[in-house]
């Protein structure tokens, strides 16, 4: 939803934090420093319960990461590429390059956060007790570690719901999947008893909200069903989109039927000759039977209007990069993944350095909205094999 920075890498992937994250580490800790702590652990002063806040924060970080951390080893492992770790309003997730390969790594990658959150969990409470030991009574370190280990077992624990997209929701998908041997049909299944526990979680939020007068605990109960929800939605349209264009290429959508124009033009000649003639918002930018760049108008339009008579299109244009051209015959479902992943609504198609034509993006969902009017079951029925390919 917001801007993400990259904090670090790691095993060559990186590790970002959306926006959101930074609101949610600020309740955390106002939470537990005026809430929780006092509450469960009473009789320390205000700065006290600052430093186990500040503490217990960057443990649930450092168990958060791990979490995902063991999701994305697994994934690699089993030819899974990841994309990135993201950590966001509702904790973290693992963003995995397409579909998983098939389901016995995607089991296991489902399986492997819980099972890391747990060892987690064993690992702070094994701690606690030597703490204690050690310094013969409870105090706040001890505390801390006490609520690390309870926070962990409450993560492996609630993520092995069977609620896709949650890690038990994916196992779960991953078992449908290697029975039924059709990722689709199991996407459709896990993410309908998602939808169903996102149902449960919105009418708890009601509940703490009208007969328990709390609106803190009702909202975020209320907002995770709500995204519980929309990511098992949007995971069922993913995968009946990839399961629908993965057998078609790029060439069945390519519009090749465009003009191009040369690098020596001015911006002043490529508006009022191309522009305003041929209705297009990007063009090519061919030089001598070569494709060299693309001019858009979005580009265009944040150049100084003085300096339009001056400058050439050779000095404003897009180099060509892996992120706005395609081969032709790359699978058109590498082609949406592509553009959605640049926030892109068209991609250059090229191979060996000669422009073929152009694939928008309003084509692919076209074609996927027409088709799944006709035949809702088709991308059931079209599904791959065993290896989601």
């Amino acid at each position: 939803m917001f801007k993400r920075v990259t904090l670090f890498r790691f095993f060559n992937f990186p590790v970002k934090a959306d926006a959101s994250w930074i609101f949610l580490s600020i309740l955390i800790f106002w939470t537990l420093v005026n809430n929780f702590f006092p509450a469960r652990y009473p009789g320390h002063n205000l700065e006290t319960y600052q430093v186990m806040g500040a503490v217990t924060l960057a443990g649930v970080i450092i168990s958060i990461i791990a979490h995902e951390v063991a999701h994305a080893i697994i994934a690699e492992y089993y030819h899974m590429p990841i994309e990135s770790i993201t950590l966001f309003i509702f904790g973290g997730v693992a963003e995995m390059k397409g579909e998983p390969s098939h389901p016995k790594g995607e089991f296991l990658m489902a399986v492997a956060g819980p099972a890391m959150s747990a060892l987690l969990g064993i690992f702070f409470w094994a701690s606690e007790n030597v703490y204690m030991m050690k310094y013969g009574a409870a105090d706040a370190g001890s505390q801390v570690l006490e609520y690390l280990g309870d926070l962990n077992m409450l993560i492996a624990a609630f993520n092995m719901v069977p609620a896709f997209p949650l890690d038990g929701g994916r196992a779960l998908r991953a078992a449908i999947w290697h029975y039924k041997n059709n990722l689709v049909l199991a996407t459709r299944i896990a993410s309908g008893l998602g939808a169903n526990f996102a149902y449960l979680l919105i009418g708890y939020a009601v509940y703490k909200i009208c007969w328990h007068n709390n609106m803190v605990q009702g909202m975020w109960y209320g907002l995770f069903g709500y995204f519980v929800y929309g990511a098992g939605l949007y995971a069922v349209r993913q995968t009946e989109s990839r399961s629908l264009l993965s057998s078609e290429k790029v060439t069945r959508f390519m519009h090749d039927h465009i003009v191009s124009v040369s690098p020596d033009l001015t911006i002043t000649d490529l508006v009022d000759g191309y522009f305003y003639k041929h209705y297009q918002k990007l063009f090519p930018v061919v030089d001598r039977d070569r494709l060299v760049g693309i001019i858009t108008l979005q580009a265009v339009l944040l150049i100084d209007r003085h300096k339009w008579g001056f400058l050439h299109v050779a000095s404003v244009m897009q180099p060509l990069t892996e992120t706005n051209t395609i081969d032709p015959d790359t699978s058109a479902a590498g082609a949406l993944e592509l553009m959605q992943k640049q926030g892109r609504d068209s991609l250059l198609v090229t191979r060996d350095g000669k422009f073929m034509g152009v694939i928008a993006l309003r084509d692919l969902f076209a074609y996927l909205s027409i088709t799944m009017k006709v035949d809702r079951d088709r991308p059931v029925m079209t599904s791959r094999g065993a290896d989601g390919r």
